[in-house]
């Protein structure tokens, strides 16, 4: 019996995967320039948030995998100003190909996804890190905003 977790990666794939076939399948007119280069920024934004999040983790030998053990409170770096820069840094690439891709039914893609983080990851994370970092997180949630 193999059990299979999905994690926001897997969903980011996946939702990535559906905007795709909206272009493939689709009738999209092609994106303008301007707005091609706005959606690479913001890709390029999301994989700067998630890389620098999670070689933090790293550094800070605790687990960056949803509901792996935390041996640490990050708050340096992206940290500073949301509670969740790896979850934003996933949003933001699906909000940049969304503008690549042209298509505003994708937006649904984009939607989902922040509730099925928001739901499924972000509410229970904040639960464990209040259960293992007590008042030291209760005054980093006061201080620090859950996205931006």
């Amino acid at each position: 019996n193999v059990s299979m977790k999905f994690y926001p990666p897997h969903y980011l794939l996946a939702l990535s995967l559906c905007m795709l076939a909206t272009w493939f399948f689709g009738e999209t007119s092609p994106q303008t320039l301007p707005f091609i280069l706005v959606g690479l920024s913001l890709i390029g934004f999301g994989f700067l948030l998630a890389f620098n999040s999670i070689s933090r983790f790293i550094k800070a030998k605790t687990g960056v995998v949803p509901f792996s053990k935390s041996t640490a409170l990050i708050t340096e770096g992206f940290y500073k100003y949301t509670r969740n820069p790896m979850y934003v840094g996933m949003n933001s690439f699906l909000l940049g190909l969304l503008i690549i891709l042209n298509n505003p039914i994708n937006f649904i893609f984009l939607v989902i996804f922040f509730f099925i983080v928001r739901n499924l990851f972000v509410i229970k994370e904040e639960v464990q890190m209040l259960e293992t970092f007590g008042e030291e997180y209760l005054t980093y949630k006061n201080k620090v905003r859950r996205w931006l």
